[in-house]
């Protein structure tokens, strides 16, 4: 099955919360790495609310959230998955993962991967700025992310032009706990870092990031910024690692490629803390936007290394 789309829609959410999250998060430690939303935004939502009694309306906001997630991507799939319909009974499907004659050379689990744990890692903040707690939108966000992905997997089940797969609904789970572990970790959060980067195929005329899988590649990210000795480096600190797999070819009559990289990068958060707040990470809320998604997204400041296994 093609990866869902949901992310499109936690990606638009979150440009919307960031933007009003406020201005100014300051920090005695400039060189402190903590979740992106977590501190002064949600903790005077959630004073806001014990002092006014707001329980209810806290319901309400998560309730929208979920709600409207759920409705957008819903909607989405009835135009572009569903529109032939369903059938009478529930089918599956067993798609491997990346073998060579797979569909997708498992790019499409990866996507799998990636979109759950995108979702928790975008939804947690969101949850955040409706008024819970850091450890309450975390569990929201996981929660909500998993029952989305899976009720797809059931939708698409019984639709006739897919089948429900077991090695998508273990992608999605995988994700989703990868997403939950670095945001309740600040520590490894500050080291490691999974993104997308995506060129578009040369045969390609749309630019489809999220289905276009030829032209993906999923990484794994170790920052040096993430190590108190290598920080203080003036060099080091702005260095990253990355690992990763990516397939070229899939989805069309030519030749297969199953790829590995290993690259070097430019830690984009940390030059524009040093370069523009003074070395301070978070400081704005356009700074923690921007954070956010340099975590979740490669931008062309990398070098490969390609070892194709075919």
């Amino acid at each position: 099955m093609r990866h869902p789309r949901v992310l499109l829609a936690s990606i638009l959410l979150f440009s919307v919360q960031s933007a009003a999250a406020g201005d100014v998060l300051q920090t005695e430690n400039p060189d402190l790495h903590f979740r992106t939303l977590a501190a002064v935004p949600a903790a005077a939502a959630d004073a806001a609310a014990d002092q006014a009694g707001t329980q209810p309306d806290l319901q309400l906001r998560n309730s929208l959230i979920i709600g409207g997630g759920a409705t957008l991507v819903a909607a989405y799939g009835s135009y572009n998955w569903w529109n032939s319909g369903f059938g009478g009974g529930f089918d599956t499907t067993n798609e491997g993962w990346f073998g060579a004659g797979t569909d997708f050379g498992g790019a499409d689990k990866l996507g799998h991967l990636y979109s759950n744990y995108a979702g928790v890692r975008l939804l947690t903040p969101l949850f955040e700025l409706a008024g819970n707690g850091s450890d309450e939108s975390v569990t929201l966000a996981l929660w909500s992310t998993l029952v989305v992905y899976t009720a797809l997997e059931v939708v698409d089940g019984y639709s006739r032009a897919w089948k429900s797969s077991p090695q998508d609904a273990i992608a999605n789970a995988a994700g989703a706990a990868l997403g939950y572990a670095l945001e309740t970790d600040p520590e490894l959060d500050a080291i490691f870092d999974f993104r997308l980067d995506y060129r578009r195929s040369p045969n390609s005329a749309d630019f489809d990031p999220f289905g276009d899988y030829s032209a993906q590649k999923y990484l794994l990210v170790v920052k040096a910024d993430g190590f108190a000795g290598l920080r203080e480096n003036g060099f080091l600190r702005y260095v990253e690692v990355a690992v990763g797999y990516g397939t070229r070819g899939y989805g069309s009559a030519g030749t297969h490629h199953r790829d590995t990289y290993v690259g070097l990068s430019l830690n984009l958060a940390r030059l524009l803390a040093d370069s523009a707040y003074d070395g301070r990470m978070h400081s704005t809320s356009f700074q923690r936007a921007a954070d956010r998604l340099f975590e979740l997204v490669q931008f062309p400041s990398v070098v490969y290394a390609r070892r194709s296994l075919e």
